[in-house]
């Protein structure tokens, strides 16, 4: 973490350089207004911040703050597209990327999850599961290669964009035959974001649990995110991901309440709530293989890092967007007592074998010290 010192100090730098710099432009004087506003407004947030603890008068809190350089940072990088002048647009974008980059540095540490091998990474799924990254997240096909019309199943639809890339790898897995049903562990935007193109283009079901319905027929939307959990550029810009719902009601049916999964012999569904109020696993008992989905996942998902490059790190649910830490414990604890022999997750890579197992045993025995953050507004009163 940047020292609150040395961040009152770059505020107070940048609060000079964006109400002095634009005075000196001679090209792009419609970028004096906005640059020197927003001078003005990170000079106003500074002075009302409490670099540390709380401070009588000062009622910006240090996470309140880092929202705001996030902010102005984007603010930035946004005006850069409009810039015509090279010198000026590459000056915004530098500057936009700093806030950026002041933000994550001074987010606090996120949760602590378990390291896991590299061994540990799975090289084999068998024969009836395969699973496909999208950007930051994963998808999962439940059917052997070959498949026929209606016999096999995509877990959860990525994030906006990836339709294309979906299909693509259903074509190489099953030629031209279509899913028995699009199942979803939960419907948050980047588990959600093809899923209307798809059911459209497969006229395909979709299976979710009724707790989830509200977010997928467009009557809800999710609580709003927690930036203040730390641990990185993902949590920090958090509050700007999508959260409304969608509206696939045409194709959504409700998972049968006994945990079967239609015309799927082996696997069931397995409520985790937590993440969300509808969250469900998929468990195949023969294979013990086990989806997550994001009741469990393997990398460090608060940061930018590790959300591109995933690096093998057994965490609890997304911080920034778990509302309900108590119940994301206790299925965590559900998930550590079936022993998976495999685990594909929402985020990072699939994991095999007996460190899978002891691990997963670690993090639900450890839940309070490894899984939560240090803060979240959802710590002191669940959503």
């Amino acid at each position: 973490m940047i020292p609150s010192r040395l961040h009152a100090a770059l505020d107070a730098v940048s609060a000079a350089l964006l109400v002095l710099g634009p005075a000196s432009m001679k090209r792009n004087a419609g970028l004096r207004a906005p640059l020197t506003a927003l001078g003005l407004g990170v000079a106003a947030y500074s002075l009302a911040t409490s670099y540390r603890g709380r401070s009588p008068g000062r009622p910006i809190r240090m996470d309140q703050h880092r929202l705001l350089d996030a902010a102005q940072g984007a603010a930035c990088l946004a005006l850069a597209r409009d810039v015509d002048d090279q010198t000026v647009r590459t000056m915004l974008r530098g500057y936009g990327a700093f806030s950026l980059a002041v933000a994550a540095a001074s987010s606090p540490p996120g949760p602590t999850g378990i390291a896991v091998p590299a061994e540990a990474w799975a090289t084999d799924l068998g024969d009836d599961l395969a699973c496909l990254r999208c950007g930051i997240v994963n998808v999962a096909f439940i059917g052997a290669a070959g498949a026929g019309d209606r016999d096999w199943y995509l877990v959860d639809a990525g994030v906006p964009g990836s339709a294309a890339a979906i299909l693509q790898a259903a074509r190489r897995r099953y030629g031209a035959s279509r899913p028995a049903a699009i199942l979803l562990t939960h419907g948050h935007f980047d588990h959600v974001g093809a899923l209307h193109h798809l059911a459209e283009t497969w006229d395909a079901p979709i299976y979710a649990h009724p707790a989830e319905h509200p977010f997928l027929t467009g009557r809800q939307a999710y609580p709003p995110a927690a930036p203040e959990v730390g641990g990185g550029m993902m949590a920090e810009l958090s509050w700007l991901f999508p959260r409304h719902p969608i509206d696939v009601s045409r194709h959504l049916r409700a998972l049968p309440e006994d945990g079967r999964i239609p015309d799927l012999e082996d696997w069931r569904w397995i409520h985790t709530p937590g993440h969300t109020p509808g969250h469900v696993s998929f468990w195949n008992a023969g294979t013990r293989a086990l989806l997550a989905g994001d009741a469990v996942i393997t990398t460090r998902q608060e940061s930018l890092r590790g959300a591109l490059m995933p690096q093998g790190h057994l965490q609890g649910p997304p911080a920034y967007f778990t509302p309900d830490w108590t119940a994301a414990d206790l299925s965590v604890r559900r998930l550590a007592d079936l022993e998976p022999r495999i685990m594909v997750t929402g985020h990072g890579p699939a994991l095999q074998g007996d460190a899978l197992s002891e691990r997963l045993h670690a993090l639900a025995t450890t839940f309070r010290q490894r899984a939560l953050p240090n803060d979240s507004r959802y710590l002191r009163q669940p959503s």
